[in-house]
């Protein structure tokens, strides 16, 4: 399951570790499915790498010995599409100061500059998200780099075209403040001294046992265009930088702390020339698509997709959550190996047995890097998407306990609560549903579509997005019976008179939009993650909230909201922080390659 930390709590239960001596037909084949796929021989199934083609070649070979037909692109099991696999450091990379120290007694004029460079890797290093570049100038201490009504760093100080230094974090007495707190984050910062005008921001860790530790250099999926060159420093040597005739890092933040007022300045007789060199990787993975035609003639055109991902972290990305440094493999047996086997287990019921409709059975790439498997198959699909009559989605489903079930998106047709009461029917199960059809997983791509969803779920657990997700933990016979519930369902969706509709307004319109994050405020729009240099691309919008009341439309691209410039979801929170319940603002997109402005009233969360 895709993590979106800005958006997402992540809930840790308690893990089971199940029998597997004496297993049903069906989990034993489960077993077998999950125990390749999370096998060392996958490499935790990242897109673009050798482990997934591995896993993917199964899925293809699966599907021949099953006699499900190939429904990819050009006949093939194959979709194929490009995406961003990775950031390197390129060349050149350097930081270097040139600096007038006063000595008494001696004309400033007269003093011979002294030079001190930052040392790649080691006193420094750009975030994945930094632009490249090459800047001058002026060097200024803003302090924690916030700005609001309240505490404002950047009060009474220009910053246009400076290199900015700020503190990571915030001040100890502003940590339960909500507004500031939102406005913490490094990419908020950098989009505050971005917006400006500022050339730099270079961030430097509090003073403590971790101030000298650099963070590891890695990719932001969430937005790789931030407009500005940001790099981390360790606190030594740029205390170093730091003119002895001037308040020193340690002073000023201490005075911060204690007056609560900011210390912001320009470095004296100070500047500094930076070179940033990033060079971002791509490659191509692949859905794998599969048909079972249905019976009826005269339903050949309607298909049921049943759909899960395939990918996961590999060596460990910037979405693990795993204590260890190292590139250690992230099994994903949970996550979704599970769900993938679901969907193998069903391709085999549906070949015994088809239904009056064909079905369609997607395994999707490139979840775990914001949807973008699921989002080109939407985008490009291999058959009308006006033929597509429901959508589920299985995503994480191996870890049943106490026969308890999630069930999410039944807000997106009115079809779906006796439905699903009808297929729990005589059985064990105890179902939690969800009405919103937009979640972090594949089921979002198709409800931004305005197509039916369904998504199954067996909760979250602390091996989430862990090395510690392995087979050996998969409920097998739990998962076996979460089958059964989802080709119940998929049956009497197939099998029945009259077509699924989509029903929009029945989604749920006050779930919260990014909830952790502590905005104020909600706007509605279903942010599309994959990467747009022109700003933040939109697949959707929530019904009856400001977004759709401003006319904002699936496939827009927002430029600005308010001063704000958008290019990725972090701009995009960054605005929301300014704005109260009540607030009206400016809202500039891109639709069809015309710009077009909008006029947005914000609701209170």
């Amino acid at each position: 399951m895709m993590i979106l930390r800005i958006a997402f709590l992540i809930v840790v239960s308690s893990t089971v570790a199940f029998a597997q001596d004496t297993l049903s037909p069906a989990a034993l084949r489960i077993r077998d499915h999950v125990k390749f796929l999370a096998s060392p021989e996958c490499s935790g199934r990242a897109p673009a790498t050798d482990g997934i083609e591995r896993a993917a070649a199964y899925i293809e070979d699966q599907f021949k010995k099953l006699g499900v037909k190939p429904a990819g692109a050009n006949g093939q099991y194959r979709d194929p599409f490009s995406l961003t696999t990775g950031v390197k450091l390129g060349d050149p990379n350097n930081v270097m100061f040139e600096m007038l120290i006063e000595k008494p007694g001696v004309p400033l004029a007269m003093t011979k500059p002294i030079k001190v460079g930052w040392r790649l890797g080691v006193d420094y290093q750009p975030y994945g998200f930094s632009e490249s570049g090459t800047a001058s100038g002026r060097i200024v201490f803003a302090g924690y780099g916030i700005q609001s009504d309240g505490y404002n760093d950047y009060k009474g100080i220009d910053v246009k075209d400076a290199i900015v230094i700020v503190i990571r974090g915030l001040p100890r007495w502003a940590e339960k403040d909500t507004k500031l707190r939102g406005l913490s984050s490094l990419r908020t910062k950098a989009t505050t001294a971005r917006d400006l005008g500022a050339k730099v921001i270079c961030f430097v860790n509090e003073e403590g046992d971790t101030s000298d530790v650099l963070s590891r250099f890695g990719p932001d999926r969430l937005g790789k265009h931030s407009g500005i060159i940001a790099l981390q420093v360790r606190r030594t040597p740029c205390a170093k930088i730091f003119p002895p005739s001037a308040t020193t890092l340690y002073v000023a933040e201490k005075a911060i702390n204690e007056k609560r007022k900011p210390m912001s300045y320009v470095l004296p007789n100070s500047t500094v020339t930076i070179n940033a060199t990033l060079q971002i990787t791509e490659g191509t993975s692949s859905n794998i698509i599969g048909v079972v035609p249905g019976t009826d003639p005269s339903l050949a055109n309607e298909y049921l997709v049943i759909g899960a991902h395939y990918d996961h972290l590999g060596m460990g990305d910037e979405n693990s959550l795993s204590n260890n440094p190292n590139a250690i493999i992230h099994p994903g047996a949970d996550d979704n190996a599970s769900g993938t086997s679901g969907v193998l287990e069903l391709a085999q019921q549906f070949v015994a047995n088809p239904a009056s409709r064909p079905v369609l059975f997607m395994l999707y790439s490139g979840e775990e890097k914001g949807l973008l498997g699921s989002k080109h198959w939407v985008s490009t699909p291999t058959v009308p998407l006006t033929n597509i009559i429901a959508m589920i989605n299985m995503d994480m489903i191996g870890r049943m306990k106490d026969n308890k079930l999630n069930v999410q998106g039944i807000g997106t047709s009115t079809t779906w609560p006796g439905l699903i009461d009808s297929a729990k029917s005589g059985m064990n199960l105890t179902i939690s549903t969800t009405a919103d059809g937009f979640g972090p997983s594949d089921h979002s791509s198709f409800t931004a579509k305005g197509i039916p969803v369904m998504f199954v779920f067996t909760g979250l657990h602390s091996d989430y997005h862990r090395p510690s997700d392995t087979w050996d933990k998969i409920n097998c016979e739990g998962e076996a019976t979460v089958l059964q519930f989802v080709e119940r369902a998929a049956r009497r969706i197939a099998g029945a008179t009259d077509k699924m509709t989509f029903t929009p307004g029945a989604q749920n319109p006050s779930t919260k939009q990014m909830s952790s994050t502590g905005l104020r405020i909600t706007l509605g729009v279903i942010p599309d993650y994959s990467d747009d240099p022109q700003g933040l691309r939109i697949t959707g919008v929530r019904p009856g909230t400001p977004a759709e009341k401003a006319g904002l439309k699936g496939d827009d691209i927002i430029t600005k909201i308010g001063d704000t410039t958008v290019k990725n979801i972090y701009d995009l929170m960054a605005a929301l922080e300014k704005f109260e319940p009540g607030d009206t603002s400016t809202i500039v997109a891109l639709r069809d390659g015309k710009e077009v402005s909008m006029k947005c009233t914000f609701v209170g969360k």
